[in-house]
């Protein structure tokens, strides 16, 4: 398990959610760095979704520093995030810190010179920009600009086995998966979960076969082909 971390603008709030993750049993903290403000969701706006339901809260939030006792804190966003915030979470905890929202390769190389132990080539779901370019068309620069220091996975875009395919033989070590488990849940509870993991296992098991492979190391990115060139 672990807790996605959105920096917040206060040092001592972040560092009372770093803690409580820590005592909750998380293996690893994933900071947010693509949202230093809210995303333009016209669906949102059109629709008035700018809060959870009445009587739903974000109980992570609840009695945090510079906050009335049981009272909610807010979770504003973090304009003036920067790498330094990065370096001072990593010097906050003994757990391992893991970069989210990175799409640049010079980022990359950024993060991983303030300590992140992990990447996550994310573009938000397509949530934050519009024009945003895809995950996956970002993940080998970012894979070849951190030659092997850390792991990087891939977030985005994700929905069939072949998805899993395709990131792998670009250098994933492995992707992240949201909408298809929201939408098993959606369905049919924890047994919809089960079957969209198990649906995305068989596809991707599949799709190694029929790429000759017998194990993820055997996905090569040759094995990709790319609408702007061939072999």
């Amino acid at each position: 398990m672990w807790f996605l971390l959105y920096p917040h603008p206060r040092r001592e709030v972040t560092e009372a959610l770093v803690r409580r993750a820590e005592e909750a049993g998380c293996s690893a903290l994933v900071v947010t760095a693509d949202s230093p403000v809210l995303g333009r969701r016209t669906r949102d706006l059109r629709n008035g979704f700018d809060d959870l339901p009445p009587g739903y809260a974000a109980e992570n939030m609840r009695d945090l520093p510079g906050a009335a006792p049981g009272a909610l804190t807010d979770i504003p966003m973090h304009p003036a995030a920067s790498w330094r915030d990065v370096a001072e979470t990593v010097g906050m905890t003994s757990l391992p810190v893991w970069v989210k929202g990175v799409l640049h390769p010079a980022d990359a190389r950024l993060a991983v010179e303030h300590g992140a132990a992990g990447l996550i080539v994310s573009n938000h779901g397509g949530r934050q920009c519009d024009a945003a370019a895809a995950s996956v068309d970002c993940l080998p620069a970012v894979v070849d600009a951190v030659a092997g220091a850390v792991p990087v996975l891939l977030d985005g875009g994700v929905r069939r086995g072949d998805d899993v395919a395709v990131a792998l033989a670009l250098g994933a070590a492995a992707v992240g998966v949201g909408r298809p488990v929201l939408w098993g849940l959606a369905a049919e509870g924890e047994a919809g979960v089960r079957q969209v993991l198990r649906t995305l296992l068989d596809e991707y098991d599949h799709t190694l076969a029929l790429c000759g492979g017998r194990r993820n190391a055997d996905l090569s990115a040759d094995m990709v082909v790319r609408g702007d060139a061939a072999w």
